[in-house]
């Protein structure tokens, strides 16, 4: 089979630090010595150094521009989405740059998780019935507003799906059908959310950590009919005994070598067009930063 591989010819590298759909800095309970602007802004810095620490890349890159207003009026609940107008604006921005650009594929380096909606929707327009998205993720997504969680991180799976506040879901090229939505690495079994996945269809599977595992998604994928795919990887699926980099603490994570095979064995059955990585929390850096800050350079 012809791969089309995210990183090579045709890749759109998309810089996405969005960190609005977090609701407030109580979601990371004021990550100890990061200040309380910072705490907001700590999915901010992540994209950059993931783009640091990756291959070489030759062909495009898009820059979202993201707000770092943490001013109450910048981020006001609006329609049960927290900073709901930053979150549709820089969406807007996202599908902009995708459609200007044109790629065959996307790579995204996220903040938080809804950074994975231009990119999907705009993948899911260009290669319709023959699409399918694989969500890496400890955590469900599929909230909806007027649920307790107000952030839009929450509630992107959903919105990809097709549920959830309808003044964003028409912003979107196109939707992902719930039969061709794979989740991967669930663990934290949100009810509000988990209620919503369960009525849409999405299925899932668990932690991947044998082959046979990786088995039952190839098989999945081939169920579906669909020869591109993308793949969300949230890091905090990651176990911290592997990679700390992220809020996950629970020792019942995804190993990176599973993770790893289990992405290498989807690539050689299909062509992933899209890979998104997120949520990669680098508190030390953070703190650095505000030490940097408070010094007179």
């Amino acid at each position: 089979m012809s791969q089309i591989h995210p990183s090579g010819p045709g890749a759109l590298r998309l810089h996405f630090p969005q960190w609005q759909g977090s609701s407030g800095p109580q979601t990371h309970q004021l990550l100890p010595g990061v200040d309380a602007h910072d705490s907001q802004l700590s999915y901010h810095l992540g994209p950059a150094l993931l783009s640091l620490l990756s291959p070489n890349h030759d062909g495009p890159t898009a820059y979202v521009p993201v707000s770092t207003d943490t001013s109450d009026e910048a981020l006001t609940t609006v329609d049960g989405i927290y900073a709901r107008e930053a979150v549709v604006r820089q969406l807007t921005e996202a599908l902009r740059l995708l459609r200007e650009a044109e790629p065959a594929s996307v790579v995204t380096f996220g903040g938080e998780c809804s950074v994975s909606v231009a990119p999907f929707s705009y993948l899911a327009n260009l290669y319709g019935d023959d699409f399918a998205v694989l969500w890496i993720d400890a955590h469900s997504d599929t909230g909806v507003p007027g649920q307790s969680y107000t952030g839009f991180r929450s509630m992107a799976l959903a919105t990809l799906a097709g549920e959830g506040d309808a003044g964003i879901i028409a912003e979107l090229p196109a939707l992902v059908p719930p039969l061709k939505i794979l989740q991967i690495g669930l663990r934290h079994w949100d009810e509000e959310g988990i209620a919503v996945k369960e009525r849409l269809g999405i299925q899932a599977v668990g932690i991947t950590d044998t082959a046979e595992d990786s088995r039952r998604v190839l098989d999945w994928v081939a169920g579906t009919g669909a020869s591109r795919l993308a793949v969300h990887i949230d890091l905090e699926v990651l176990d911290p005994r592997d990679f700390s980099g992220a809020t996950g603490q629970q020792t019942d994570g995804m190993r990176v070598s599973d993770l790893v095979r289990l992405i290498n064995d989807l690539s050689a059955a299909a062509e992933i067009v899209g890979l998104t990585l997120t949520k990669h929390l680098p508190l030390e850096l953070m703190r650095l930063s505000g030490m940097l800050r408070d010094l007179p350079l």
